[in-house]
C-alpha cells in the first residue's frame, strides 16, 4: 500500500496544512530530493523501498517556487514526479507541466550522511541523479549523456535563435554543493560536438564546432554565471569573422546574461595559442539591426603571424589584403567602444608587413609607442624600410601628436626617393569609428612637397617608358576617406622645363581589385626637344601646350580621355624636325609627307623646319579619333611645314586602334620602325 502524505503532519511543514501550501525550512533542495528522503525513513535502506504518494499545491525554498506538485515513489523504486510551473528569484520560467519519470537504484542512510542514486527521466532528458548529504556539506550531481540538441527545439526556455541549428550533441553534467553555511554554488559542465547552426540572413554560422563549457556561480547570482570554455574544431562565421579551430583552439572566459531581446557580456577574456589575447565587454542584439553587436575592448595583445592567420586574414580578404606576410607584436591597453577610441597606450615592436602575392607594399621594422591624449608623452613611430610598388622610401621617424582615434605628425618628414626628396608636410589620420568618420577605413590628409625627382626611376617603378629628367611639384592636400584618394586642389609639377598640374585625382581601391583612376591633366610649355629625346622617336624642338581631359582607367589602364598637344599660340619663328621624327609622325598618321623623303636631294637633309604641329585623340572602347591642326574631307593636318624644303604631314587613317597605336609608341620608344595601315 501506498500512504497518502496529503493529511500527514511533519516539522518540515508548516502548521497550515488544510492549504497544501508547504515551505521547506529544513535543507532538501529539489521537491525530487525531498520526496527520496522520504524513503529512507519510511523504506528499508537497499533492498526495497516503502511506497510513497505526496501531493500540493505549491513549494518552496529560498528563492524557487514549485507548482501543482504530484509525486510518488513506488516500493520497486520506480519514481514520478509532476510540476506545473516553477519560478526562481520570482522570475516565472517557461517550465509548464514537467514530468519526471525514473528509477531509484540506491538509498541508503546512516550516521555518516545520506547516498542516493537514481535514473531518471524528463522529457528528452534522461541521465543519473546522485545526491549526497554529510554532517558539513551536501553535494547533487545530474549527468545527461549523448543528447541530440535537434530534440530540444521545443524546449520553451530556448530563445528563437535555437531554430538556428542544424545538428550536434550534448554531454552534460550538473553539480549543486553546499559546505557549511556558505552559499551554494552551482556548476554546469556542456560538451557539444558536431555542433552546425546557420542564421537565415547568412550573417552567423557554424560547422562541426567543438565545445566545451563550464558554467559556474553562487545559487543566487545563477542568471549571470562566469562561464569557462574552448572551441577545439570546427569553423565558425560571426558577419565578416571566420575562423577555422582546426588550426588551433580558443580558450574564453565571460559572464554573461540574457533576456528575449539581447545578450550582455559584462566581462570577457579570449585566448589563442599565445597569438591573441582580448579582454573587454560585449552585446548581442537579437532584434536584427543593421549593426547587432556592440564590443568594449579594454586590453589587447596580437602576436603575428598567428595573429594575422586565424582572424584579420579573412576580413582583410574584402580589400584584396589576403595573402601578406606578417610579423610582430602590437599591444594596447585602454578604453575602446565600438570602434570608438576613447584613451589607451599602443605599443608596435618590430612589425613587418609584406604584400608577398601582389608586390604592392611592404615595410619593415615597425617600432611605435603611443598614448592618445596624453600629452606629456612623446608619441613616436620609425621603421626601417618602406615600399610602395617599386617606389623604395626606406627608413624613417615620426614624432607624433595624438588624441584618441586621430594622431598627426609633430614636425615635416623627409624622405629620399627616387634619386630627390619627398617632404611630407602635414600627415594625420582618423582612425575608425570617430564620430567625425563613420566609415569603416582610417581617413587619411596629407600634404607635400616633391623635389628632383628622377623621371627615368619613376617611369621604370611604374613599368613606363622611360622618361629623362627631373620632376618637382607641390600635393596641396590628399584625403583618403572610405577607401577614396582625393586631391585637394592642384598638384603642380616643373618636368620638362615646362608646367604640368594635376587636377581632379581621385582613386578608388587602390590596393583592391579593379583600381581605377579619374583626373584632368593640363601641360604649359613642355620642351619638346626633352619630351621626344626621351623615346627613339626623332628630335623636335620647340614648346608644345596641351591637355588630358576627362581621363579614366582601370587596373592602371586607360579606358576614356580627351589629349590634345600642340604648338602654343604665342611661340613664334619655326622650329626644327629631324627627319626620323618626320618618318614616325607620318607613319601614325597612316599617310605620307607631300614630299618624298627618299629622293636624292632630300637625302641631303637630315633636319627640317615646321610651322605648327598638333596631335589630338578622344579614346573610347578603345578607338582613338585623331584629330590635328586642321582637316578637310580625306585628312587631318598634324604638321605644317616651314621653308625649304617644306615638309607637311597629315593623317588619312582618322579611327586608330588604341592597343596597336600603343605597341607603335613603344615600338618608335625601342627604335624600331613603325607602320599603321591607311
Amino acid at each position: 500500500m501506498i500512504p497518502d502524505l496529503s493529511a500527514c503532519s511533519c516539522n518540515s511543514i508548516a502548521e497550515d496544512w488544510p492549504r497544501t501550501k508547504f515551505r521547506i525550512l529544513a535543507n532538501p533542495h529539489l521537491v525530487l530530493l525531498a520526496l527520496l528522503v522520504f524513503s529512507f525513513y519510511l523504506g528499508s535502506a537497499e533492498a526495497s523501498f516503502t511506497g510513497i504518494r505526496f501531493s500540493a499545491n505549491s513549494l518552496e525554498y529560498e528563492t524557487v517556487r514549485m507548482q501543482a506538485v504530484r509525486a510518488q515513489l513506488a516500493t520497486d523504486g520506480a519514481v514520478e514526479i509532476f510540476l506545473h510551473d516553477v519560478s526562481i528569484l520570482e522570475e516565472t520560467l517557461d517550465l509548464v507541466d514537467i514530468s519526471v519519470i525514473g528509477t531509484l537504484q540506491q538509498a541508503t542512510f546512516g550516521e555518516g550522511g545520506v547516498k542516493i542514486l537514481a535514473e531518471l527521466q524528463t522529457g528528452v532528458f534522461n541521465g543519473v541523479f546522485e545526491y549526497s548529504q554529510g554532517p558539513d556539506a551536501t553535494s547533487i550531481v545530474l549527468t545527461l549523456p549523448d543528447h541530440d540538441l535537434l530534440q530540444l527545439g521545443d524546449w520553451p526556455v530556448l530563445p528563437a535563435q535555437w531554430g538556428w541549428l542544424k545538428a550536434g550533441l550534448m554531454d552534460a553534467e550538473l553539480r549543486y554543493h553546499e559546505v557549511g553555511d556558505a552559499p551554494p554554488d552551482l556548476t554546469l559542465e556542456l560538451n557539444l560536438s558536431g555542433l552546425g547552426f546557420d542564421s537565415p540572413d547568412g550573417r552567423f554560422a557554424g560547422d562541426s564546432l567543438a565545445l566545451d563549457l563550464e558554467l559556474t556561480a553562487p545559487w543566487d547570482q545563477w542568471s549571470a554565471p562566469l562561464i569557462h570554455g574552448s572551441l577545439t574544431s570546427g569553423e565558425l562565421l560571426l558577419e565578416d569573422f571566420y575562423r577555422n579551430f582546426g588550426k588551433g583552439e580558443i580558450q574564453f572566459a565571460l559572464r554573461p546574461s540574457w533576456n528575449d531581446d539581447s545578450l550582455q557580456i559584462r566581462s570577457f577574456s579570449l585566448t589563442d595559442q599565445s597569438s591573441v589575447s582580448i579582454e573587454g565587454k560585449a552585446g548581442l542584439d537579437f532584434d536584427g539591426g543593421e549593426d547587432p553587436w556592440r564590443v568594449e575592448i579594454s586590453s589587447l595583445e596580437l602576436n603575428f603571424p598567428g595573429a594575422y592567420d586565424r582572424y584579420m586574414e579573412p576580413m582583410a580578404a574584402a580589400m584584396t589584403l589576403d595573402g601578406l606576410g606578417v610579423t610582430g607584436k602590437v599591444t594596447w591597453n585602454g578604453e575602446w567602444d565600438g570602434g570608438d577610441f576613447q584613451s589607451g597606450d599602443l605599443t608596435v615592436s618590430d612589425l613587418s608587413v609584406v604584400d608577398t602575392r601582389r608586390n604592392r607594399f611592404a615595410f619593415t621594422g615597425l617600432d611605435a609607442r603611443m598614448r592618445p591624449g596624453d600629452h606629456t608623452f612623446n608619441s613616436r613611430l620609425n621603421w626601417r624600410g618602406l615600399l610602395l610598388g617599386r617606389i623604395n622610401l626606406g627608413s624613417g621617424e615620426l614624432a607624433l601628436d595624438s588624441e584618441p582615434g586621430t594622431f598627426a605628425i609633430v614636425r615635416p618628414l623627409v624622405l629620399d626617393v627616387l634619386g630627390g626628396r619627398l617632404e611630407l608636410k602635414e600627415l594625420s589620420v582618423l582612425l575608425p569609428g570617430r564620430s567625425e568618420n563613420a566609415g569603416g577605413e582610417p581617413d587619411i590628409r596629407l600634404k607635400a612637397d616633391i623635389d628632383n625627382l628622377d623621371m627615368e626611376q619613376l617611369t621604370l617603378a611604374f613599368g613606363w617608358p622611360e622618361f629623362s629628367g627631373k620632376i618637382s611639384g607641390h600635393i596641396p592636400g590628399v584625403s583618403l576617406d572610405e577607401g577614396v584618394l582625393d586631391i585637394e586642389g592642384k598638384i603642380l609639377f616643373n618636368v620638362f622645363d615646362g608646367l604640368l598640374s594635376l587636377e581632379d585625382l581621385r582613386i578608388e581601391r587602390a590596393f583592391g581589385v579593379l583600381p581605377s583612376l579619374a583626373a584632368n591633366v593640363e601641360a604649359v610649355g613642355l620642351d619638346l626637344e626633352q619630351l621626344t629625346g626621351t623615346f627613339s622617336f626623332g628630335q623636335i624642338s620647340g614648346r608644345v601646350d596641351g591637355y588630358i581631359r576627362d581621363l579614366r582607367m582601370l587596373d592602371w589602364k586607360p579606358v576614356a580621355f580627351d589629349a590634345w598637344f600642340g604648338t602654343p599660340e604665342g611661340q613664334k619663328g619655326s622650329r626644327d624636325i629631324s627627319r626620323k621624327a618626320v618618318n614616325h609622325l607620318t607613319t601614325l598618321g597612316g599617310g605620307r609627307a607631300t614630299t618624298a623623303l627618299t629622293g636624292p636631294v632630300m637625302k641631303l637633309f637630315s633636319n627640317f623646319s615646321y610651322k605648327e604641329l598638333g596631335l589630338g585623340c578622344r579614346m573610347q572602347n578603345n578607338v582613338c579619333d585623331i584629330r590635328g591642326v586642321s582637316e578637310d574631307d580625306v585628312s587631318v593636318l598634324i604638321m605644317e611645314g616651314a621653308g625649304v624644303p617644306k615638309i607637311t604631314i597629315r593623317a588619312f587613317n582618322r579611327r586608330v586602334d588604341w592597343p596597336q597605336l600603343m605597341a607603335q609608341l613603344l615600338a618608335a620608344s625601342e627604335g624600331e620602325s613603325i607602320k599603321i595601315g591607311d
